[in-house]
């Protein structure tokens, strides 16, 4: 087996990044329950239709 020096600068680590779910959203609006479906409190108030709708999974509720 070959000896490998080590690098002046260090071994290159690559960066370990949070696997992001959906779109990125507010917290939910006050006195909305979280999200029936993913669970996440990101349930938001669509003023057009006049329905709640999660923010991250997309679920109307």
């Amino acid at each position: 087996m070959p000896k490998v020096r080590r690098p002046k600068k260090g071994w290159f680590r690559p960066s370990k990044k949070k696997p992001r779910r959906g779109p990125l959203v507010a917290p939910s609006e006050r006195g909305l329950p979280p999200c029936p479906a993913c669970g996440e409190w990101s349930m938001q108030k669509d003023n057009n239709r006049k329905e709640i709708y999660c923010g991250s999974c997309g679920a109307i509720a």
